[in-house]
């Protein structure tokens, strides 16, 4: 019996089966992997790529160096080229500012969503961090988070709204 030689399919093909095309204009949701940050995920050319990047090229073209591909409906799995613009990483983010949907000043440390620790145990770990008889990896061990954290904790880089001294 002959061997049976696989071809792949047009990307175009492979994608747009893989989005809920909608007649109604509104966002067209992408139906396959998505991303730990939620986007829609495309296997392409020997990388992951975004799907709404996708969804623009196979539209519109190639994207211009530089350039991200923007939603204008802030849906980050719609590939439904309408809804989607070019714009620097400057032009994202005022969108994003715009939109109210950047970070917020106060919305740090314990408030931060993605926070795992209070104001009382970074104070702990800074002060028995510079008594020098424990490693950040034993204190990174210790409250369940990683080294980095706890680095960036010690050196100032995370919780910087705190200030140097608790209760000051």
């Amino acid at each position: 019996m002959p061997r049976r030689i696989y071809t792949r399919r047009p990307l175009a093909e492979r994608f747009w089966e893989k989005v809920d095309i909608r007649s109604d204009g509104e966002c067209w949701p992408w139906l396959a992997g998505i991303s730990n940050t939620e986007y829609g995920q495309v296997w392409s050319e020997g990388c992951t790529c975004g799907a709404h990047r996708i969804a623009w090229e196979l539209t519109y073209g190639p994207i211009p160096e530089g350039m991200c591909v923007c939603h204008h409906c802030d849906n980050k799995t719609c590939c439904n080229p309408k809804h989607l613009f070019l714009g620097t990483s400057a032009d994202n983010t005022a969108d994003r500012v715009k939109k109210d949907r950047s970070y917020h000043p106060d919305f740090h440390g314990e408030k931060h969503t993605r926070n795992v620790l209070t104001a009382k145990q970074v104070y702990n770990i800074r002060r028995r961090y510079a008594k020098g008889n424990i490693s950040q990896r034993k204190l990174a061990a210790e409250y369940g988070v990683s080294r980095g954290a706890i680095t960036g904790i010690v050196y100032r880089h995370n919780w910087q709204h705190l200030p140097e001294e608790e209760g000051t």
